[in-house]
């Protein structure tokens, strides 16, 4: 694309008429010469491009290059949610939603560029959020053929919002929400951008006056305000972008300061009207690495774009397949020499087998013993800590306590007792104070753990000789094994 070249020409067209710039690019920067707009009803595309053409005459612009964005003339646009897939995957379905959600385009032309994910870092978003545009044909067509016609060249052809898109992120960068205001001859364009990209695009009809009500277009914008933070699960909008000359705009900039309470900023270069601004956007996105596209070269390239793909995935799998049989044939050899040196190696152990019988089988008759041996070891150590923990229940409670059964239960690394029995004082609170002092030594004895009482109950005085308070007890602990001491 020689975009670029002098003379460059942004224009934008619509059912009002054609508004140009002419602009020349120096030293990487973009400079305004002049611009020009020649507002006159235009009821079709051919009187559209017939016009355009007249105001580039005028103008004595006979060669150059023309990066245009149109607006009415059967051209639509939608924002779609897609899921995650590749661009080539998601192509023809795009195609297909675009015409099931406007049938009356038959023979259209269609083009999308992908946005930010709703949420910032979100690389894995679950959906792909999509600006969409079609235009019929003929549309296309008859401004590539016209300008063809007169000496000029088409590099883009796109629709108001994809220039739009690429005017906030040239003069309103970053991720905050913004209301975009356009008060364009042909009716206001609000464009409601969450971080970084346009999610909801409102137009509202032009007054029967032509001339845009600044009250008006202030409550247009809060009801899109409303209706994000609706559909955008509470999403605010955190500043106005109103495009337009500072005059033209002053009393929408008072309307909606006073309505959203938000701060208002006039998007502008050299005092350019909103329709000249539009078509600066059109320029930006013909120079964008991604461009919503409908016609001109950029169209060709984008369109030529995955054909040499095709070409490099073809000849990298051609240069695949090759390496491939190359290595293919290197490990069938190696898996051949492999296969022989372990056949020759089993032979070998085949052979020594026999020779190892007798090794194995005294190697295999010492194990078994040793680990005989060892289980007797340890069944002797636990019988022998069990011997201690009776006999530590036994220190502990004999002669204070009359004990009537102990049961005990092998559990997972520990044995788990139960002690009935009966303590007796001279009162109550005596045989009660006397189980106390047992329940406390007990653990300290025989490393006893999670000590538990599980009954006490008074009973007759008779089960315990000199005794005239007898209490009847049931405690449970476990006693780990081994224990630490």
């Amino acid at each position: 694309m020689n975009i670029g070249r002098a003379p460059l020409v942004g224009a934008y067209v619509c059912p009002r008429g054609a508004f140009t710039i002419e602009c020349k690019r120096s030293r990487g920067s973009l400079e305004i010469v002049r611009a020009l707009e020649v507002p006159m009803p235009l009821e079709s595309a051919e009187a559209a491009a017939d016009h355009l053409m007249q105001v580039l005459r005028s103008a004595r612009i006979a060669r150059g290059h023309v990066a245009l964005a149109i607006r009415g003339f059967g051209l639509v646009h939608h924002v779609l949610q897609m899921p995650p897939a590749s661009d080539a995957m998601l192509g023809p379905i795009i195609d297909r939603e675009l015409r099931r959600l406007e049938p009356q385009l038959e023979r259209a032309v269609v083009s999308w560029t992908s946005l930010p994910p709703l949420e910032t870092g979100a690389e894995d978003a679950p959906q792909r959020s999509l600006l969409t545009v079609g235009a019929p044909a003929e549309l296309v067509t008859v401004f590539e053929e016209r300008l063809k016609a007169g000496g000029l060249v088409l590099d883009h052809l796109t629709a108001l919002p994809g220039a739009m898109e690429r005017l906030l992120e040239e003069f309103a960068p970053g991720t905050e929400s913004t209301a975009l205001v356009a008060p364009l001859p042909d009716g206001a364009f609000l464009g409601f951008s969450l971080n970084a990209g346009l999610r909801l695009i409102v137009e509202p009809p032009l007054a029967q006056d032509g001339n845009h009500d600044a009250a008006a277009i202030a409550e247009e914008v809060e009801l899109g305000v409303m209706f994000v933070r609706q559909q955008f699960r509470g999403a605010q909008i955190e500043r106005v972008a109103l495009v337009g000359s500072k005059d033209s705009v002053a009393a929408a900039e008072s309307s909606l300061s006073e309505r959203l309470h938000v701060p208002v900023s006039r998007l502008g270069v050299d005092d350019l009207s909103t329709a000249s601004f539009a078509a600066l956007g059109a320029i930006l996105d013909a120079q964008s690495p991604n461009p919503l596209s409908l016609g001109g070269s950029t169209r060709r390239s984008v369109a030529a774009r995955p054909l040499s793909t095709l070409q490099s995935i073809s000849i990298a799998a051609v240069l695949l397949l090759v390496l491939l049989g190359a290595w293919t044939i290197t490990e069938a050899v190696r898996a051949n020499r492999a296969a022989n040196a372990l056949q020759a190696a089993r032979r070998q152990i085949e052979q020594n087998e026999f020779g190892l019988a007798p090794l194995k089988s005294t190697a295999d008759q010492r194990r078994r013993t040793r680990d005989a041996v060892q289980a007797m070891r340890i069944a002797a150590n636990d019988r022998m800590e069990l011997q201690e923990s009776l006999a530590g229940i036994a220190a502990v409670m004999g002669g204070r306590a009359q004990i009537d059964s102990v049961r005990l239960d092998r559990g997972a690394g520990r044995w788990r007792a139960l002690v009935a029995g009966t303590v007796g004082g001279a009162t109550n609170a005596g045989a009660v104070q006397a189980l106390n002092d047992l329940y406390r030594e007990l653990p300290a004895r025989i490393f006893a753990d999670s000590m538990h009482l599980d009954q006490l109950a008074y009973t007759d005085s008779s089960a315990i000789e000199g005794a005239s308070s007898v209490v009847h007890f049931r405690m449970s602990f476990g006693i780990p094994t081994p224990r630490k001491k």
